[in-house]
């Protein structure tokens, strides 16, 4: 009997010995974001440190209380020599587990020193391919300090880290994970699209003082690992007619410079078709939409308000073209959608992995709206 009952206890000895080595949490620093910029031939490499200890007593119902921000820095020949360089001075294990995001200068988006990132963090086991990934000018230390909400919550809820209820609320600019920028850089036939963000200090104020805050700024094109050109979302509002993941925006119908009329809408639908035209790729767009009236300052018909908005659609898409044509970029990815529709045209057509592009390759742009409400005000 004494035989059957130490045999157990051995047992479990055995089995609790695998905690031994085990760490606690708060004997961990965590990184939350990493910044790479690039410069005479050195990769310089941003941490910045995330404390969950602001965050643990929100979220169990007690009072908000300050995140403190820390950032580091070191300089390195690869980016993985870089970040090894942090080790010496930061005095306790850090764990890379909950990088939430990885931020990009625009010197760092080049063909080599994309490649060894990227190279780097699908090797490492302890980062997600789930990150999101983000392009700025602004000097990295500066953007991490700004990356800190209002209100002292935890730069867990900020921008960088969780960008998608803000997306869902006011959708134009797409953020993007790591895995599927990783698919888009390296498809042939696609321009890959990374949001860019600065800071700006115009907008809030905290404590009566001017708040920094990250700001969604607008988009950089890339193509064959290489930066293309980035452009301000003033400049990119036909982005979200391309965009299957767009869950609601605003058309602001204007006559001149005036806006007369808001129409929400969500969940638009667009088809991009292709054929030929004698010997150059021809392709049509056709979006459907639907939308309420939430703004109306003057009066006009539903098939007047119907009339404008679809203009509106239709050069904001033409504009977004336009614009792709001048510094020789594909903003629209027909390229990528001639290369799904008929891979031997795209063979024939394609140079350099993208098709040329000229006035004459966009044609029809066909917008079907409706009005599904227009509040308490009926439209005739």
């Amino acid at each position: 009997m004494k035989c059957k009952t130490a045999f157990p206890l051995i047992i479990s000895i055995f089995l609790l010995a695998g905690c031994w080595g085990a760490q606690n949490i708060d004997h961990l620093f965590y990184v939350g974001v990493i910044g790479v910029d690039y410069k005479d031939n050195q990769f310089i490499v941003y941490v910045s440190l995330t404390s969950f200890t602001g965050l643990a007593k929100v979220e169990s119902g007690g009072a908000k209380e300050k995140s403190g921000i820390a950032v580091g820095k070191a300089k390195g020949e690869t980016f993985n020599i870089a970040t090894d360089n942090l080790y010496s001075s930061i005095q306790r294990m850090v764990s890379w587990a909950h990088v939430k995001s990885i931020v990009f200068t625009k010197r760092a988006l080049k063909k080599g020193v994309l490649e060894d990132v990227l190279d780097v963090l699908d090797r490492y086991h302890e980062i997600r391919n789930t990150i999101w990934v983000y392009a700025t000018d602004e000097p990295l230390t500066k953007l991490f300090f700004g990356a800190a909400p209002i209100l002292h919550t935890s730069p867990y809820y900020s921008l960088l880290a969780s960008p998608e209820e803000s997306f869902q609320q006011s959708s134009l600019i797409r953020p993007i994970r790591l895995n599927r920028f990783v698919a888009d850089i390296h498809e042939a036939s696609k321009t890959a699209q990374l949001p860019y963000l600065n800071i700006t200090t115009r907008i809030w104020k905290e404590d009566n003082k001017k708040k920094p805050m990250l700001n969604l700024k607008g988009l950089c094109f890339i193509n064959n690992d290489e930066l293309q050109k980035c452009f301000d979302r003033s400049q990119l509002l036909g982005i979200r007619w391309l965009e299957k993941e767009i869950s609601r925006t605003t058309i602001y119908i204007k006559k001149g410079n005036k806006v007369i009329a808001s129409v929400p809408v969500l969940h638009p639908k667009t088809k991009i078709s292709y054929q030929h035209n004698g010997n150059i790729p021809v392709f049509n767009i056709d979006i459907s939409i639907s939308g309420n009236v939430i703004e109306l300052r003057e009066k006009l018909t539903e098939k007047q308000l119907i009339h404008l908005a679809q203009k509106t659609v239709e050069e904001e898409i033409r504009n977004l073209y336009k614009l792709g044509l001048k510094y020789d970029i594909d903003t629209l990815n027909l390229s990528e959608t001639l290369y799904r529709q008929n891979p031997e045209d795209w063979k024939k057509f394609s140079k350099n992995g993208k098709i040329p592009l000229t006035d004459e390759n966009l044609k029809k742009i066909n917008v079907k709206i409706s009005i599904d409400t227009s509040g308490k005000e009926k439209l005739r």
